[in-house]
C-alpha cells in the first residue's frame, strides 16, 4: 500500500479512475470464434486458470458498445476533461475491459494498454470470489457485512495494489491520470483499500497520496458501480462516482 501511495506521488499522478467494463456477452452464449459457451462457473473447470482463460474471451454486447460510447460524455466532460496523452491506461486483460477502454478513449488502432492481470480475480482470491458468486453485484458495504468480508477484501486488494504499484513506477513522464478498467465489486475493493476504508487493513502511510473524510468513505462504500461507470479518486477533491446523468 505504501509503495503505491509513494509511486503515485513521485510520478505526479493527480487522479485515479477505476472503470467497470460495459455490458458483456453472457457466459452461457457462444464464445467468439468457438462453437461452445463457457462450461459453467469456476467449479466446472479443472483449474481456475482454465476458467479465467474462457471468461476473459467474453466481448461486449451491442448494448455494451453503446454504453461505452455514451460514457465518453463523463470521460471527456467535467470534472475529468481527460487529455489522452496524459492518461495511462490499465486493464485487467479481459476482452470486455479492453474493448470498453478502446471505445471510451476512441483508440481503435494501436493502443498502449498496460496490463494488471490481478484485476481479474480468478484463482487468486478464492474467498472473495466465492462471496461474489453467492452475493452478486452491489456496493462494497454488502461484502463487509459477513465476518470474513473485510479479510477477503484485504487479501484481494493487497495483491492488486502491489501489482499496480509496479505499473505506476514504470510510467513515463507527463502522465497525470491513471485509468484502470476492470470488474465490478473488485474495483470497489481496490479503491476502498487504496484510501484505507477496509476495516482492519494496513494503515495509510504517513505521506498518503489521498485521504478521504468519513463522509466520503461512506459514499464510496455504498457506491453501486454500474456498467461503464467509474470511481474517481483525486487528492484535491476526494471521491466522485462517475456515470451518465439520468434523463
Amino acid at each position: 500500500l505504501a509503495q503505491l501511495h509513494t509511486a503515485l506521488g513521485q510520478k505526479g499522478i493527480r487522479r485515479v479512475i477505476f472503470v467497470r467494463h460495459a455490458n458483456a456477452v453472457r457466459p452461457d452464449l457462444p464464445l467468439p470464434d468457438e462453437d461452445r459457451a463457457m462450461l459453467g462457473g469456476p467449479d466446472a473447470y479443472a483449474t481456475p486458470h482454465e476458467w479465467k482463460r474462457d471468461d476473459q474471451k467474453r466481448p461486449l454486447t451491442e448494448k455494451g458498445k453503446e454504453q461505452a460510447a455514451a460514457a465518453r460524455s463523463w470521460w471527456l466532460g467535467y470534472p475529468m476533461r481527460l487529455e489522452e496523452k496524459r492518461t495511462a491506461l490499465v486493464a485487467s486483460g479481459a476482452r470486455r475491459a479492453t474493448e470498453t477502454l478502446q471505445i471510451m478513449t476512441e483508440r481503435d488502432t494501436c493502443v498502449p494498454i498496460l496490463m494488471c492481470p490481478s484485476l481479474h480475480p480468478a484463482g487468486i482470491a478464492p474467498t472473495m470470489e466465492k462471496m461474489f458468486s453467492t452475493m452478486g453485484y452491489g456496493p462494497l458495504q454488502k461484502f463487509l457485512e459477513p465476518p470474513e468480508g473485510a479479510g477477503a477484501i484485504t487479501e484481494y486488494a493487497e495483491l492488486v495494489v502491489a501489482e499496480l504499484a509496479n505499473v505506476v513506477e514504470g510510467l513515463g513522464a507527463g502522465e497525470d491520470t491513471l485509468a484502470v478498467f476492470g470488474h465490478a465489486v473488485f474495483l470497489n475493493a481496490v479503491a476502498a483499500y487504496l484510501v484505507g476504508a477496509v476495516p482492519g487493513q494496513a494503515p495509510l502511510p504517513e505521506a498518503a497520496w489521498i485521504s478521504l473524510s468519513s463522509g466520503q468513505v461512506e459514499v464510496l462504500l455504498t457506491a453501486d458501480l454500474g456498467e461503464a461507470e467509474g470511481l474517481l479518486l483525486e487528492p484535491s477533491t476526494g471521491f466522485s462516482h462517475m456515470h451518465m446523468e439520468a434523463e
